[in-house]
C-alpha cells in the first residue's frame, strides 16, 4: 500500500477502534471506505485481536472483553441491566413499534427475570440511556420527528421506532462457552468475573497485549502477568510499535507500563479516540480545573508505592486530605461553579468519575479510603504564570513529552 492508503487504512482502524459500529444510513461513507480496504483493514484488526463483521449496511467490531488485575465496577449497572432487557423485548416486536409498547415489554422481561419495577425517575432515566444506547447502534431508529428521550415528559409519548432485527444478532459477543443445553456457561448476572474469565482471549500473546494497548488508555506493568513483562520487555519495541504505527499511533513505554498516543499533529478533533479526553484549562469548567490542580497536589505531597499502592509509581493520599485539598482550592478559585465550592464531597465525586474511566485514578477502600494517580499523570506538568480562565492566576499544566 502506498502511503495515502496506509494513513486511510489507520484513520479507519482508529474509528473502528472507538466506534464499534457502523450503520448504513449514518455512517455510509466510512462503511464504502471499510469494504474499499478490507483486507488491509482485517489484518490490522487480527494483529489486536478484534475480529470484524461486515456487511452491505453495518460493520461490526467484536473485542475480547478485559479488565486489567480483575477490576469489575462495584454493584450492578441500571443503564447496562435495562439495555439487555430491551434487547430481549425487541426479539419479538414488530419492526415499527410504539415506544410505549417496547417500554412495557421491557418491564415484564424485569418482571419475569425477578427485577424489581419500581418506575422511578431513577429507573426511568436508566431506561432512557439504555434506549439511546441501542439507537447508538442502530438496533432502533425513531421515525418521523418523535424522540426517545420524550419519554422522560411523557409516560406513553407518541414516538414510533423501527427495529432492525437483523442487527440484534451482533449484539452478544461471540465464542461465549456454553454448557449441554447450549445456555451460557457462566451466569454473567451472577458471576460476572467468571463470565469474563471464560470468554476466549486472543490465542497469541502478542495479539492480547497489542489488543490492550489499542484498547485502553494506559496499560500498567503491575497489572500483567509474568509472561505479558516479558513480552512488554521484550517485543513491545518491535511488535508493538508495528502496531501502533498501523494505526497511525506513537508508541510510549516506561518502567510502569505503555501506552499508544496520538501525535497531535494527527488530530481532527478532540473526540477522535473516544469520548474521554484529558482534562486541561479552558476546557470543561469546575471539575477538569480542580482534577489537574488535585494532581499536581498528590503529585508533591503523596505517598508513592505501599502496600495498597496498585504498582509502582502510583502516587497515593488519603480521601480525607482529597477532600480538605479541594476544599482549599474551591476557596482559591471563586469563579469556580456554586455547586461545588461550598460542597468538596460533590466535587471529589465528580473528579473520581472524570479520571477513574481512563483508569488515572484507582480509589483502594478501607477503614479510610486511599485515592492513587496512574503513573501517567507524570506527562502533565506545570507551566507557571500563566492567565486563569477563572480570573486567578495559578499554575497551568501543559502536555509535555517526557
Amino acid at each position: 500500500m502506498d502511503d495515502e492508503e496506509c494513513e486511510e487504512v489507520a484513520a479507519l482502524a482508529r474509528q473502528l477502534a472507538v466506534k464499534t459500529w457502523l450503520v448504513g444510513g449514518r455512517e455510509d461513507e466510512a462503511i464504502e471506505a471499510v469494504h474499499r480496504n478490507l483486507p488491509a483493514l482485517r489484518g490490522t484488526m487480527d494483529a489486536v485481536g478484534w475480529s470484524l463483521a461486515v456487511e452491505p449496511d453495518l460493520v461490526r467490531v467484536y473485542k475480547p472483553v478485559t479488565f486489567a488485575a480483575g477490576r469489575i465496577p462495584d454493584g450492578g449497572s441500571h443503564e447496562g441491566s435495562w439495555y439487555w432487557l430491551t434487547v430481549a423485548a425487541l426479539e419479538s416486536a414488530r419492526p415499527r413499534v410504539g415506544l410505549g409498547q417496547v417500554v412495557a415489554a421491557a418491564r415484564d422481561a424485569a418482571a419475569e427475570a425477578g427485577i424489581p419495577v419500581l418506575q422511578s425517575p431513577t429507573e426511568l432515566r436508566a431506561l432512557v440511556t439504555a434506549l439511546s444506547m441501542l439507537r447508538a447502534r442502530g438496533l432502533v431508529e425513531e421515525i418521523g420527528e418523535g424522540r426517545i428521550e420524550a419519554l422522560l415528559e411523557q409516560e406513553d409519548p407518541p414516538v414510533l421506532l423501527r427495529v432492525h432485527h437483523a442487527r440484534l444478532l451482533h449484539v452478544l459477543p461471540r465464542n461465549v462457552p456454553v454448557d449441554e443445553f447450549g445456555q451460557w456457561a457462566a451466569d454473567p448476572g451472577k458471576e460476572p468475573l467468571s463470565w469474563l474469565e471464560s470468554l476466549k482471549a486472543p490465542e497469541g500473546l502478542s495479539a492480547r497485549m497489542c489488543g490492550m494497548l489499542a484498547d485502553e488508555a494506559v496499560v500498567h506493568s503491575g497489572d500483567l502477568s509474568e509472561d505479558e513483562q516479558q513480552w512488554l520487555c521484550n517485543r513491545l519495541a518491535s511488535e508493538g510499535a508495528a502496531v501502533a504505527k498501523a494505526f497511525g499511533l506513537r508508541l510510549e513505554q516506561r518502567v510502569e507500563g505503555a501506552a499508544f498516543v496520538m501525535p497531535a499533529e494527527a488530530y481532527t478533533s478532540d473526540r477522535e479516540l473516544g469520548a474521554f479526553t484529558f482534562p486541561r484549562r479552558g476546557r470543561g469548567g469546575t471539575v477538569p480545573h480542580a482534577a489537574l490542580l488535585l494532581i499536581d497536589i498528590v503529585v508533591s505531597v503523596g505517598e508513592r508505592g505501599g502496600a495498597l499502592a496498585p504498582g509502582e509509581g502510583w502516587c497515593g493520599i488519603r480521601s480525607g486530605e482529597v477532600l480538605r485539598h479541594l476544599g482549599e482550592l474551591a476557596r482559591e478559585h471563586p469563579g469556580w461553579a456554586d455547586e461545588f465550592r461550598n460542597a468538596p464531597e460533590r466535587l471529589g465525586d465528580h473528579v473520581r468519575e472524570l479520571l477513574e474511566p481512563a483508569d488515572l485514578l484507582r480509589v483502594s477502600c478501607g477503614y479510610e479510603d486511599w485515592w492513587w494517580l496512574s503513573p501517567a499523570s507524570a506527562r502533565w506538568t506545570v507551566v507557571p504564570d500563566e492567565p486563569d480562565p477563572f480570573g486567578t492566576p495559578v499554575p497551568l499544566r501543559k502536555e509535555t513529552s517526557r
